[in-house]
């Protein structure tokens, strides 16, 4: 009769388990981006972080402090800042349509359908409709503007709260972790490392190289004469990620516009940024980056940014190449088990 009742315990207590588990799930939703964010900062600042504690003597929360407040003084507030940037950029590019820029749009329109029509007789392109519905889109939803910033700054200041706490109790939390873990304590040790080494590889190769190209550009840009610099700089960030094309093609277009008002000079000091920019971004700083971690082909990396876009939103730009590291880590963990085995 005892072992009837044993397996009726064993599965009332994993139903339990399974229902709080769920439920705890639902509870944390909400804000598993958060929490994903302020991770992947605790993996990032783990080395800064463990030097200054001892530089500090094990001042632990004077430490997590210190970094917290530089992440948000280097990083998090300029990048506040420029965000404010395109959104007023984005309006200045919607009412140039209707200005003085509307004859750029109409002199680039003109030569795609001579092109196009070059190949398809009767063609016609109407650039000016398609820009402008766009644009008003994105015009129209600036009206919440204000409430968004402050759900950005609510949420920016959960996810630096949750940085201290990775940062200050990362190790006793990973501990935790291995102890509980079914896999065992030594081989969850082992993933945790190989994910340490990837997470870190992948993210700044992503984050770091998107950054640099971005603030490249947008000095071009903005020293060649281009409107509107720091909008068309981060969208030449993101189209920059394109394996092998992406820094070029967003060049190219303010090429064109610089040989469309006859400077001739500043479509051939574009030409030559362009190609310092993809030397130092795409051929230097992206092998630095990824021979470090994974030899992972930039196109995975690229169609992770995108589907983490799409799926968690802005925050995707970091958290999908964030949720590739962890499948490449736990690929090569189990690559390296089956080959011992």
């Amino acid at each position: 009769m005892g072992m009837p009742n044993n397996k009726l315990g064993n599965f009332s207590f994993l139903a339990f388990f399974t229902c709080v588990s769920l439920l705890l799930f639902f509870i944390f939703a909400p804000f598993l981006s958060i929490l994903a964010l302020a991770a992947v900062f605790a993996v990032l600042l783990h080395r800064p972080y463990e030097g200054l504690t001892r530089l500090l003597v094990g001042w632990k929360n004077v430490s997590a402090i210190l970094l917290v407040a530089l992440l948000l003084i280097l990083f998090i507030a300029p990048l506040f800042f420029f965000g404010m940037q395109i959104f007023q950029e984005i309006q200045n590019v919607y009412m140039s349509i209707y200005g003085d820029g509307a004859r750029y749009l109409q002199a680039v329109q003109q030569m795609i359908e001579n092109l196009l029509r070059y190949l398809s007789p009767g063609f016609t392109f109407d650039i000016n409709s398609y820009v402008g519905n766009a644009l008003a889109v994105i015009s129209d939803n600036l009206g919440s503007l204000v409430y968004q910033t402050f759900f950005v700054i609510f949420e920016t200041f959960l996810m630096l709260l949750a940085l201290f706490f990775f940062l200050r109790d990362g190790r006793e939390l990973l501990a935790s972790l291995a102890q509980a873990s079914p896999l065992g304590e030594s081989k969850t040790k082992e993933i945790l490392g190989t994910m340490y080494k990837t997470i870190g590889s992948v993210i700044n190769g992503t984050l770091i190289n998107a950054l640099v190209r971005w603030v490249l550009i947008s000095i071009a840009f903005f020293f060649f004469g281009i409107p509107n610099a720091t909008l068309w700089g981060a969208l030449g960030g993101v189209v920059g990620a394109i394996p092998g094309l992406g820094t070029p093609f967003a060049f190219i277009p303010a090429i064109i516009f610089a040989f469309l008002q006859g400077d001739a000079l500043s479509a051939v000091g574009l030409i030559a940024s362009g190609i310092v920019v993809v030397m130092l971004v795409d051929n230097m700083l992206t092998a630095y980056f990824f021979g470090k971690g994974f030899a992972i082909s930039p196109i995975f990396v690229l169609f992770s940014i995108l589907g983490g876009i799409v799926f968690f939103g802005p925050v995707g730009f970091i958290l999908g190449p964030l949720v590739l590291s962890v499948f490449l880590s736990i690929s090569d963990f189990y690559v390296q088990q089956s080959s011992l085995s």
